[in-house]
This record gives C-alpha cells, structure tokens and sequence, in this order.
C-alpha cells in the first residue's frame, strides 16, 4: 500500500504542467478591454513554467491550508453520518489520489465521491473547512451557488472532469464543533456556463502552447490559439464518425495537414 506522502507526490507529479479546476476561479477572471486579466495570465504563466522547465511549481502554504488538510477527513466522517448514500473519498479511499482527465492539459480533482445504490458516482463533491469563524458565520447564509461564489468555477471545473455526473455537493465544514453543511449543485443548472468555461480552458491550454512554441507572450498568442484550436475541435468532432469512413478520414487527413502548416508557421524562428 502506498504512503500518504507517495500518493501526494504521484498525484503533483500527474498536475504538473496542467489547468487544475483549483486554478479556474483565476483563469476566468478578465482584465480591462480585455478577455484576460493578469490573475489568469499569473495562473497561465505557471503552468507554462512547468511545461517548459519539467519542475512542479511551489505548493501554497500556510496556516489556513493546514487547517483545511486537518480537517477534511473529520468532514468526510461527518458526512457520512448525513448521507445515506456510500462516500469515498478521493484522497484516501483509492489507491491513488483521484485525478480526472477528460482532455489534454486538464485535470480535476474533487474531495469526494457519492455512489448509488448501483454501485455508480452519483455525485461529486468539494468540501471548505474555514479556519475564520466569521467566514463560517456568514457562510450559513448560502443556500445556492453562482457567479458570486468564490469557487464557484471551481465547482464547475469537476462537471467538466466527470461529464457523466450531474450533481454535485459542496460542504462547508466547521472543524470547531464538528458540524456542517451540505448545498447542492445540479449541471442543468449551469449548462451555459460549463461550456463557457470548457471553451475557456481550451483556449488557455493552447495559448500557452502557442506561446511555447513561437516564444511569444500571451497577448501576442491569443489570435493564432484560436486558430489552432478551431481546427482541432473540427478534428475531435469528425472523429467518433472516422471509423471505415474514408470521406471523414480524408478530411481528418486535411485538416491534420493544415495544423501541421499552421503550427510550422508560427513556431519560434530557429537560433544560429
């Protein structure tokens, strides 16, 4: 069985050089005149750090952190005791810390798992142990989850990591007293803006791709990401129909050549 500090490692190892939904409430954040504000350029800039140099970038510390990491497992016990439904959490209840996948250059993490009684995720979930007894007070005024929410993208960041669940639980636990409470987020609810955000992590993946491989900032990279990533969802839609489609494999082929030429184009000039 793997250590605590050996599945941690795995698990930064696997984020390194990735858009994690932690990162999202920054990366939405716009600027003035501009579709990008310096908080999502700051979060872009790290991951392309990690891209370029193959080193993982300093985890966050600090007193408020501590407190969250002490306490989530006391939360999980917690709701156990309030859901009929099986929990597993997804730091420690598998053999590896959960990371979703559901594309290149993204990952997601959520605290935890809900399952049905067919043995299937039923919801996912993220849980808040505030250290600030203010914050805790104020937040037993929250009975539903938009834009205002601080993690409210983040939220939205684990629809996109499991696209085949449709609920989602956000407890906020009060580690003083061992209580708390349990809002409820369902994906028809949000359905515009989790494509908003899918749209928007895609971009930000290939603006730092772009930016790589012309050496350009990202202002300058913003255009040619679109561009590129207009001919790769052509590619990811043709392909589910490709299979013994000669028509739809030969206009995969085309579209293939054309980012090759597109990429070739706005690659970094060689140095001699």
């Amino acid at each position: 069985m793997k250590s605590p500090e050996q599945k941690e490692t795995e698990w930064k190892e696997k984020r390194r050089g990735k858009i994690t939904a932690s990162t999202l409430p920054d990366l939405m954040k716009a600027g003035k005149g501009t579709p990008f504000g310096k908080a999502a350029f700051d979060e872009m800039y790290l991951v392309r750090y990690e891209r370029r140099t193959g080193i993982m970038r300093e985890s966050p510390t600090g007193k408020a952190l501590d407190w969250g990491r002490e306490n989530e497992s006391l939360a999980i016990e917690w709701l156990r005791s309030q859901l009929i439904s099986g929990i597993k959490s997804c730091t420690t209840d598998f053999k590896d810390i959960v990371f979703n996948e559901p594309f290149k250059g993204f990952g997601d993490s959520p605290d935890f798992y809900v399952y049905g009684s067919d043995g299937k995720v039923i919801a996912l979930g993220e849980i808040k142990c505030p250290m600030s007894q203010g914050k805790i007070e104020s937040l037993q005024f929250l009975n539903e989850i938009d834009e205002k929410n601080e993690y409210y993208w983040q939220f939205l960041g684990h629809f996109i990591g499991r696209p085949d669940v449709d609920t989602l639980y956000y407890v906020i636990y009060d580690g003083y007293i061992n209580d708390g409470r349990i809002i409820e987020m369902h994906r028809a609810d949000h359905v515009e803006n989790i494509q908003k955000l899918y749209d928007r992590i895609r971009l930000s993946n290939e603006i730092v791709d772009e930016s790589l491989r012309s050496w350009r900032d990202f202002p300058d990279c913003i255009e040619s990401a679109k561009e590129v990533l207009k001919l790769k969802l052509e590619i990811e839609a043709l392909q589910p129909e490709s299979k013994g489609n000669v028509p739809v494999q030969n206009e995969i082929y085309k579209l293939k050549k054309s980012l090759k030429k597109l990429a070739k184009k706005q690659s970094r000039p060689s140095q001699h």
